[in-house]
């Protein structure tokens, strides 16, 4: 292990004195040199230990001083014999690790297809997410579906995060409208939001979604079971219509940290709208609580209150009153 010598100003400081007055004492060299007693005596060990001070054999008990180029060169030969294979090492890894990145860029990076690559599992993703966070330059947008993530994963994107806002990347999240229900969601909100980051939820997203610098995108294979893996896209046509879709929604978002739209007289709110054209596409209960993020029990209360705002008895009324009235 290359170390330091260790040179300090004491060690100067001494040892200068004892070169200007060899008879000098603990006591006169404290006085000398403004350092205590025990920082001298502590001081001439150390220059012992390096053998710039010659012990005593005779009666004078004198500490003799020895030339440093003697003591020391044959020292700083081995260190630097050492820091220069150190370097050559060195030199050896950075071939090696510039080998590696370009087999890894040309193969699994791009997995053959320039254009598309298949992420299998979830680990897989999680690698290629952490490399684009890192490499972004400009900007990471989100759709995070699927509920409030746990106070465990919000706390263990922080340090991403952070260090990516810290760099000046620009951080927008769209959640679920539901999370604003989870204590540990709202704040990490509050927190990314205090160092520069953005956050908005809507009542319904279309799938998860991560765009980075508007030149590549990860979608998830199965959008019912992200764990089956992911594709992640460099097309650039492509990539502008998720950024485009990913504005939309963004445009259209509610910030987090403030209270959602209320219903008030004949407008409908944001929630309203996403659940009537959920159900006028033929989405069951069970799929709009996915898409929602709530429970079955949450979209069946909304649809009865959609119902009576509406003045309808059943869902196929609701539907010819909510089009009568023009929210359809």
């Amino acid at each position: 292990m290359l170390k330091s010598l260790e040179l300090d100003a004491h060690i100067q400081a001494v040892y200068t004195a004892l070169l200007q007055q060899p008879a000098w004492g603990v006591e006169d060299i404290a006085k000398h040199t403004g350092l205590s007693d025990e920082d001298v005596r502590s001081t001439l060990d150390r220059l012992t230990e390096l053998s710039l001070l010659h012990v005593p054999t005779d009666e004078t008990g004198r500490l003799v001083p020895v030339s440093p180029e003697v003591a020391l060169a044959p020292a700083l030969h081995r260190m630097e014999a050492e820091l220069d294979a150190r370097r050559a090492k060195l030199a050896q890894d950075r071939l090696a690790l510039s080998t590696l990145t370009s087999a890894y860029s040309t193969l699994a990076l791009h997995g053959g297809d320039s254009g598309i690559e298949h992420l299998v599992g979830v680990d897989a993703v999680r690698v290629r997410l952490m490399e684009l966070a890192q490499r972004a330059k400009a900007e990471v947008c989100t759709f995070a579906p699927g509920g409030a993530l746990s106070a465990a994963a919000l706390e263990a994107s922080r340090p991403l995060d952070e260090q990516n806002l810290s760099r000046g990347i620009r951080m927008r999240t769209v959640y679920l409208d539901s999370v604003r229900n989870d204590t540990a969601t709202v704040g990490y909100a509050d927190w990314l939001a205090s160092v520069g980051g953005e956050t908005r939820t809507v009542p319904a997203l279309p799938m998860r979604m991560i765009v980075c610098d508007q030149r590549v995108a990860i979608l998830p294979l199965n959008t019912e079971d992200s764990r089956q893996g992911a594709f992640l896209i460099r097309y650039p046509s492509i990539v502008t219509a998720l950024t485009e879709l990913f504005n939309t929604v963004w445009a259209g978002a509610a910030q987090l940290g403030t209270p959602p739209e209320a219903a008030n007289g004949e407008a409908p709110s944001h929630r309203e709208l996403a659940l009537l054209g959920m159900l006028v596409s033929g989405l069951t209960d069970e799929g709009v609580a996915r898409k929602m993020g709530v429970s079955l029990r949450t979209v069946r209360r909304n649809m009865a209150e959609l119902m009576k705002r509406l003045d309808s008895q059943s869902r196929f009324q609701a539907g010819a009153e909510a089009v009568r009235r023009g929210w359809l």
